[in-house]
């Protein structure tokens, strides 16, 4: 620790993420934390081809501005992050081991660089902070294989045994390092988060032209539109969707997908061949574009959750754009941020039935749709970047100090 309590902290990471970069801008402003983020490749920056979306793409949000950062050299050298030997990068033991850092914060274990990072901490003694969003969600509805489920405990148990602290996004991933070893004081709250105020002020800002923007997709003003912002495939459900949809009934309500993938032409033919009205496919929308969608909308939906168990941040923009929010019972957001009734609906897992039913509970009820919108913007208020500050401000307390008492 540096003179005048300043803790300077590594922080890696596969890649620059939309989500993250807000976070860092914000860390880099707390005067007790000396920030480096410590990037294994490029891709986010330039144009790549994303197979969920199935088309090439970039963000067109600002993803370096603000905090200090640096790329390390990928043995790799064609720079995607696509699996587990696709992230070898050296550079973060010699930046470990040369003694720098009072501790280094990891998100994930799913590449060798991560695993590099542990055993270089381990050899120098950096204090490692944790960060993940797994949950056991997958392993409930679905069975792991036999290897799988005999080497991942003793794995993750044995990965675990090196991390002084965890940084836990929620309830459910609470739950996944309490599984495999981490004792509750090494616990952290550090919520997963979005840019609230951004979200907040750009709606404000887009809602004069929200009558408009229907309009021209011939929505009406008083319809219930439903949001699925998400990757057209499989395991977010898209098809459970419109079949849900179908089953609704009514003439007030619209539906848009919002992303594009694999099942877009599937999910089509089935909303032409059924004749269902004001469903709308707007394709990839990029990040700078998402108000002007989440303005339009009353209602996000999430049929996903348990294929990976995400946590699943359009939760959180859609509840600072003040929608209601459909969830089931998979969603890693939905335990932490959607209370059934009071500013969403939970619905089981795979069960169209019971999303039909909560889809026609708010076309039918358009006042209760709007109490729960304002009920989400209100919630979500304080589920901020200042709790992230301060669970990361603990944990770096109670590493630090801990590492510096052993060294005494």
């Amino acid at each position: 620790m540096s003179a005048g309590g300043t803790v300077k902290v590594a922080h890696l990471v596969s890649h620059p993420v939309q989500y993250f970069a807000p976070l860092y801008r914000r860390l880099s402003q707390e005067p007790q934390i000396d920030l480096t983020v410590f990037y294994c490749s490029r891709q986010g920056l330039e144009s790549y081809v994303d197979p969920g979306f199935q088309q090439m793409l970039a963000w067109d949000v600002p993803l370096l501005e603000g905090y200090r950062y640096t790329f390390l050299s990928n043995v790799r050298r064609n720079g995607r992050v696509n699996g587990f030997a696709s992230l070898i990068n050296p550079g973060i033991v010699r930046e470990l081991l040369a003694g720098r850092f009072d501790a280094i914060w990891i998100h994930g274990y799913n590449y060798i660089t991560h695993l590099l990072a542990f055993a270089a901490a381990s050899v120098s003694r950096t204090p490692v902070l944790y960060r993940t969003e797994s949950s056991l969600v997958h392993d409930r509805y679905f069975q792991r294989t036999l290897p799988v489920r005999l080497l991942k405990p003793l794995f993750l148990r044995t990965l675990f045994r090196g991390v002084d602290g965890f940084l836990s996004i929620g309830t459910l991933n609470s739950e996944f390092y309490l599984a495999y070893g981490a004792e509750p004081s090494r616990i952290f709250h550090v919520p997963y988060t979005v840019d609230n105020r951004y979200f907040v002020e750009a709606v404000a800002s887009i809602a004069p032209e929200r009558e408009r923007m229907r309009a021209e997709l011939g929505i009406g003003p008083d319809d219930i539109v439903f949001l699925f912002p998400a990757k057209l495939t499989p395991e977010k459900a898209p098809l459970e969707l419109v079949r849900a949809y179908e089953r609704v009934g009514s003439d007030r309500k619209a539906l848009l997908f919002v992303g594009d993938g694999e099942l877009r032409a599937q999910a089509e033919f089935f909303v032409s061949a059924r004749g269902l009205r004001g469903v709308h496919f707007l394709g990839f929308v990029n990040q700078s574009r998402l108000p002007s969608v989440y303005a339009m909308s009353d209602v996000l939906v999430r049929t996903d959750g348990a294929f990976k168990g995400d946590w699943g941040l359009t939760v959180n923009e859609a509840m600072a754009c003040g929608l209601a929010i459909l969830s089931n019972d998979a969603v890693g957001a939905a335990v932490d941020l959607v209370t059934h009734g009071e500013n969403g609906l939970i619905f089981r897992f795979r069960d169209t039935e019971d999303l039909a039913a909560a889809m026609r509970r708010l076309v039918d009820d358009p006042a209760l749709c709007r109490r729960m919108g304002n009920r989400s913007r209100e919630i979500i208020s304080t589920w901020s970047y200042e709790q992230c500050v301060a669970g990361i401000l603990q944990a770096l307390r109670t590493v630090v100090g801990r590492e510096q008492a052993v060294r005494a």
